[in-house]
């Protein structure tokens, strides 16, 4: 089965961010290109003004997607070699995972996917069918509120707890069925289970008739960079089968991360 998209509200303060945003990478695209680059060639090239210009690279500076060296100038900072090296390593899982996905999906009856966080979002790289065939989202991979779905919660669950706050505040709590979580307090609690037991449970909490079961990926530095879950009906993923398709989802989701920490 596969899940419908589900309808984001953007709310001001949001859309005012996205022109500020914009010109945060174009700094950083110039920086890349160019070197290390002084206050007023940064400001000129971009034609911005210099309190902008001023306000953006002491954001950027402070972190650590800028650093500022001894004669004045900027370079692209350690976030920005951190962020790269996951970049690299989110866009292998999707390839990493098809063989894994594929055989989940015969093994449990049920659509398979992995998906990897994007900003708010947990975004889905790859997909399996029970009926055969697996295949990479590429950028059409459908996005879902982290605190919404079970891949979302297997991924928050296991951040370190500055990562997960700063999460926290930003994520809309409206609810989006009447099983949605709609506090940080009732994610926390759900969160702690999660780690307790190794999976994350969503029974219908981001559409009325669906649930998922979903368990963590983790890089070879036992940081988690993805979730594999198992995706139905809610008729199809009952309590009665809890037990059996979680430890179908977690041992994909360890085969996984061998592939990962190998590649």
């Amino acid at each position: 089965m596969v899940r419908e998209e589900v309808k984001k509200a953007t709310g001001s303060r949001r859309a005012v961010a996205v022109p500020s945003l914009r010109k945060a990478i174009m700094i950083l695209d110039l920086i890349g290109r160019r070197g290390r680059l002084p206050f007023s060639t940064i400001q000129k090239a971009l034609d911005l003004p210099k309190s902008t210009t001023h306000q953006l690279l002491k954001a950027l500076t402070d972190v650590g997607a800028l650093r500022v060296r001894s004669d004045g100038g900027f370079m692209l900072g350690p976030k920005i070699c951190e962020l790269g090296a996951l970049g690299l390593q989110q866009r292998s899982l999707d390839s990493l995972s098809l063989k894994h996905l594929e055989l989940l999906a015969g093994q449990s009856g049920l659509a398979c996917e992995i998906a990897t966080f994007e900003g708010r979002e947990a975004v889905v790289l790859a997909s399996a069918s029970p009926n055969g065939g697996a295949r990479c989202a590429g950028h059409e991979g459908r996005r879902w509120p982290l605190n919404r779905v079970a891949t979302g919660k297997a991924l928050l669950a296991f951040l370190d707890d500055v990562d997960r706050k700063r999460l926290f505040a930003d994520l809309d709590w409206t609810k989006a069925t009447p099983r949605s979580i709609a506090s940080p307090d009732a994610m926390q609690r759900e969160l702690d289970l999660v780690r307790e037991r190794g999976w994350a449970l969503d029974d219908r909490e981001a559409l009325d008739d669906t649930s998922c079961i979903a368990a963590p990926v983790f890089d070879g530095r036992n940081r988690v960079v993805a979730a594999v879950a198992t995706v139905g009906q809610a008729a199809l993923i009952t309590p009665e089968r809890y037990e059996l398709l979680s430890e179908l989802v977690r041992n994909t989701a360890k085969a996984v991360s061998q592939e990962v920490r190998e590649a």
